[in-house]
């Protein structure tokens, strides 16, 4: 396969803007001064010649390199007379997917996801080198896998079953990923329909403490509406009136003044027995409860999108 030259089609300019004709540029094997071959088609059919030159317009022609025969490169440029513009080494050369689920990118996808990689996305549907973290399933071209059934899972079959011991195997785990891979028992993939994501609590470290219980990778906590329990409510007072709910009665003691009891002064006053006022019966007082006991809304402010696993 090939990779692209990024420079291709660009131009060279100096110091004051004005293109560079006859810049000359020299590609070697990465971290060496060993010449290699660059190319002027897709199939690396016609080689260019080593160095090449930019035109009349101080522009490069589109090179390809041979992403097969080497893996990084170094290229440096010169003016027409020789000097120096730029040595850059170990240029990794990114070429075109091979993968049945990757499609014929003209980048490698590989060289930004790598397997197990989430990538969100604003839309639906498949996604060429990727499968939806829908808690649907993965496996072989004869697993009957629902999402994926397709020998370009097994890598991703294999990162999950080793970084995920909760993600349950149809059949029951055996003895190994590869085990599982070749006896055709599909993986369950994450579940992320409805949920966001956050970091592990300890994530290499000790625990932060913001996250309880979140140390465990697929750990799922949370819900859409929650109902407070008595404990949860702040403490507070309740104000208001009682109702009636018929007569009562009240004791009382009656008193006299002039010393009309007991021969006393005119100043003294005594008791003189007590008394009950009337009744219409027994009653009771209620305090009306105040609130519904309903659940409330538990959400961040959020956005949906459909999240994928890189295969």
């Amino acid at each position: 396969m090939s990779g692209f030259w990024p420079q291709s089609s660009s131009q060279v300019n100096d110091l004051n803007g004005k293109p560079i004709v006859g810049a000359k540029a020299f590609f070697y094997e990465g971290g060496t001064s060993t010449p290699i071959s660059v190319y002027q088609d897709y199939g690396l059919l016609t080689p260019h010649s080593n160095p090449l030159s930019t035109d009349g317009y101080g522009r490069w022609p589109v090179v390809f390199l041979d992403d097969v025969a080497e893996t990084f490169y170094r290229v440096r440029v010169t003016t027409a007379s020789g000097v120096i513009i730029y040595d850059t080494d170990q240029i990794p050369i990114i070429g075109p997917n091979e993968g049945s689920g990757g499609g014929d990118a003209p980048v490698d996808p590989n060289a930004v996801f790598k397997t197990g990689d989430l990538k969100p996305r604003y839309g639906e549907g498949f996604l060429d080198g990727f499968v939806r973290a829908n808690a649907r399933s993965i496996g072989t071209a004869t697993s009957g896998a629902t999402e994926r059934a397709n020998s370009d899972c097994q890598p991703l079959y294999e990162f999950l079953w080793n970084a995920d011991p909760n993600l349950a195997v149809a059949g029951g785990r055996g003895g190994s990923a590869a085990a599982d891979w070749a006896a055709n028992k599909p993986l369950t993939l994450p579940d992320l329909r409805g949920r966001v994501l956050v970091g592990l609590d300890d994530m290499g470290n000790l625990a932060a403490g913001n996250l309880t219980g979140a140390t465990d990778l697929g750990y799922t906590v949370g819900a859409q509406s929650v109902v407070l329990t008595v404990a949860q409510i702040p403490s507070h007072d309740h104000g208001g009136t009682t109702s009636t709910a018929g007569a009562h009665t009240h004791t009382y003691t009656r008193a006299v003044a002039g010393g009309s009891v007991g021969g006393g002064s005119p100043d003294d006053i005594e008791l003189n027995g007590a008394g009950v006022t009337g009744s219409s019966g027994d009653h009771a007082h209620t305090i009306t409860a105040q609130g519904g006991g309903t659940a409330h809304s538990n959400v961040q402010p959020s956005i949906a999108v459909t999240m994928y696993i890189r295969l």
